[in-house]
């Protein structure tokens, strides 16, 4: 039997499967593809994201096929370039938006996972039944080529394989939100070079016919055209077509190969539960998301940061209800990623030529003031948890809180951290009590600004790197003791 079945072998599975076999949960992921999807999806990724990256060891392998974003511009009607995203090197330590190769990427993480003892993979099954138990899931797998339905078994069962979840549908959860009614054009090709016009990503605000233009990672680049209602896509698919909509991006001796061209709809959707007792769902068979703020994938990968420890510590004998902490913390940020991308696509979408001019005069009026860079550095939400498995509520307001917010790491403080739980502080007296409590601790080394600013001696980290509990040398004993209640318990008896 294994702890944990992964249904979806796509990045979040991959990620989820790399960080259960770090914690050495036996792991089974399966998939109906034989292979990596070989065309590109998912376009860019957070600093969030290399963080879990860095987590598994392979923040540096996905950067070297990637493409840091400096910038991102909402180009007005008239071609004035206002930056609506700012990325410096955030507070946790990685660049805030990066552009991926998707499977170079899933290779890159493919191949850490085979590195896993723990973890294994199975390619050309489909899921066929689910049969849910009170101490085990029964997942019943059929070949994709044909022949016999077989039993996989395990503790638990997460699905993640996309939008069309077949372990969702099987729950009969309902999938609720809405589809856009604009359909887009997506092209990705090759180039031969970056191209000059296009530095960083932009948004073209233009009432006639609405754009997205952004490089990927190296050599690549991606265009994305609005339809309007009921416009027929197949003139605009045209090989003709295409290349005079790319020229205008051109500049001399810069070529773009055509890799493919498709019609999208974009939807915005939330699974009414994430769990159903030991099957749980994560990434995009829970939420989907436009993707006009690049937070589809980041929006799984945080789901698997986040349930992957509570999986492992349930295993180890923490009480279940854990796990309901895991929708209960993640559906709120989801959802404001959900607004945030809305937002920035109905910035863009315009088509009505009043609207555009209104949104342009705002735009320019901004322009160069502290409004515009402050949208610019702050149009993410920030990733804070304002209740779920921690030792206290936050605060209300999410840039004052402590307790629920993921801790910064300065020159790489991750690497330093024991994998699991620790404590941070560089106070003698608080070190000296958190160790006589069970606690593994470290010095914060840079980020003692962190723990100096909100005047705390010590800082109380799940192994998600969020903060579970924070405060003076006072708090220790109660910071410890709400730990001990959250992971303490006798482990299950296996079958």
């Amino acid at each position: 039997m294994y702890d944990v079945l992964i249904c979806g072998l796509g990045p979040v599975g991959q990620l989820l499967a790399l960080l259960l076999g770090d914690h050495g949960v036996r792991t089974l992921a399966f998939d109906r593809a034989d292979d990596v999807y070989p065309l590109p999806r998912a376009a860019v990724i957070d600093d969030e994201v290399l963080r879990i990256l860095q987590a598994v060891g392979l923040d540096a392998a996905v950067l070297a096929d990637a493409q840091v974003q400096p910038r991102a511009s909402v180009i007005t009607a008239g071609g004035r370039a206002v930056e609506v995203f700012s990325s410096r090197l955030g507070r946790l330590g990685h660049p805030p938006l990066v552009s991926i190769n998707q499977p170079a990427m899933e290779r890159t993480l493919l191949a850490a996972l085979t590195d896993r003892d723990s973890a294994e993979v199975r390619r050309g099954v489909e899921l066929d039944a689910i049969d849910r138990r009170a101490d085990r899931v029964v997942a019943y797998v059929r070949p994709v080529a044909g022949g016999r339905v077989e039993p996989l078994t395990g503790r638990f069962l997460v699905g993640c394989d996309g939008s069309a979840s077949a372990v969702r549908n099987r729950l009969q959860i309902p999938f609720r939100g809405t589809t856009a009614p604009q359909r887009w054009i997506v092209m990705d090709a090759l180039v031969n070079r970056p191209l000059a016009k296009v530095p960083h990503p932009h948004f073209v605000g233009r009432a006639e016919r609405p754009t997205v233009t952004l490089p990927m990672s190296p050599g690549r680049h991606r265009w994305e055209w609005m339809l309007h209602p009921g416009e027929d896509a197949g003139p605009l698919l045209r090989p003709d077509a295409l290349d005079a909509a790319v020229a205008e991006w051109l500049s001399p001796g810069e070529i773009a190969e055509r890799e493919r061209a498709v019609v999208y709809a974009f939807h915005t959707r939330m699974a009414a539960t994430w769990r159903r007792g030991r099957v749980l769902l994560a990434g995009d068979a829970a939420h989907v998301m436009p993707p006009f703020a690049g937070q589809g994938f980041s929006s799984g990968a945080r789901d698997a940061a986040n349930l992957a420890w509570k999986l492992d510590a349930v295993l180890r004998g923490a009480p279940s209800a854990l796990l309901d902490t895991y929708e209960q913390e993640r559906r709120p940020h989801v959802a404001a990623m959900q607004r945030t991308a809305n937002l920035m696509g109905g910035i863009v979408q315009s088509t009505s030529p009043a609207r555009v001019r209104l949104r342009d005069q705002w735009l320019t009026a901004i322009d160069g003031t502290p409004v515009q860079r402050l949208i610019a550095g702050n149009v993410k939400p920030l990733p804070t948890y304002a209740a779920g498995a921690l030792a206290r509520r936050p605060r209300r307001v999410a840039p004052r809180r402590t307790v629920g917010a993921l801790f910064p790491q300065t020159d790489r403080l991750d690497d330093r951290l024991p994998r699991g739980w620790v404590a941070l502080t560089g106070d003698t007296g608080a070190r000296t009590l958190l160790e006589a409590g069970g606690m593994a601790v470290v010095d914060p080394g840079a980020d003692q600004a962190w723990l100096d600013r909100h005047h705390l001696a010590f800082a109380l980290l799940r192994p998600d790197r969020f903060v579970f509990a924070a405060g003076d040398i006072g708090a220790v004993a109660s910071a410890v003791a709400a730990w001990r209640s959250l992971t303490d318990a006798r482990p299950e008896v296996p079958a």
